[in-house]
């Protein structure tokens, strides 16, 4: 089904990942969605040439996520929200949850 709308199911897994998760960086999709590292990144540097995601450095780790100006930005968040409604319970868990950071030791609450 992702091939079909997004012309690849990697390129479609990598948007539905950063739709549930919001931003994330290169390494933990790859690991999350059982990639290829250099595939993965290959694929947000075409759709970031695209205009359809931005990165943005955090200390030397660089985040990818949907692009706020992107034209079609809400229609493209319409069609990830029906997909995900076809994906299997199971594997959504798995793959599309938000993911919950570990606190940082020391930090107050």
């Amino acid at each position: 089904m992702l091939k079909a709308i997004f012309g690849s199911e990697k390129k479609g897994r990598i948007l539905l990942y950063l739709y549930t998760n919001g931003e994330s960086y290169p390494r933990e999709m790859a690991r999350q969605l059982d990639f290829y590292l250099n595939t993965v990144q290959n694929q947000l540097l075409n759709m970031e040439k695209d205009g359809i995601l931005y990165s943005k450095l955090k200390g030397k780790v660089r985040l990818f996520g949907l692009n706020p100006r992107y034209p079609f930005k809400k229609e493209l968040e319409s069609i990830l929200e029906k997909v995900l409604q076809f994906i299997p319970v199971d594997d959504k868990e798995r793959l599309y949850m938000q993911r919950l950071r570990p606190r940082r030791t020391g930090k107050p609450l």
